[in-house]
């Protein structure tokens, strides 16, 4: 039987915030639940590209998220992981850069940008 939170502790966890618009926002209605949540663990994970110096030639922020840390993080399958990024390339949230030998960037894109939305459809 689980116990109840009593005074402070319930701000004891961490946590990962997911966007309002994400949820809510009609753009991104096609989106998976698993997919959104992903993209959620994703910017909380951009808080680590400033300590380790993850920018670009052109100050373009980006992480490195091994599939298996991904796994180990949220729980999620391979396939379900796969799945997500997928679907987060093909709505443009994210962008993978492949590079040979070495793990991928991923660029996490601003959910709030236009741009964003240019090249889908």
């Amino acid at each position: 039987m689980m116990d109840y939170f009593y005074g402070t502790q319930a701000k004891q966890f961490a946590s990962v915030e997911i966007p309002k618009e994400l949820l809510t926002g009609k753009n991104f209605s096609s989106l998976s639940p698993s997919a959104k949540m992903l993209y959620a663990v994703m910017l909380d994970r951009m808080n680590e590209a400033s300590k380790h110096n993850w920018f670009d030639e052109e100050n373009r922020v980006y992480i490195i998220y091994p599939l298996n840390q991904i796994k180990e993080d949220i729980n999620f399958s391979k396939h379900t992981i796969i799945d997500c990024m997928t679907e987060l390339e093909n709505i443009g949230l994210i962008y993978k850069l492949q590079i040979k030998g070495k793990p991928n960037k991923i660029y996490v894109k601003n959910f709030n940008e236009r741009k964003l939305f240019q090249h889908v459809g």
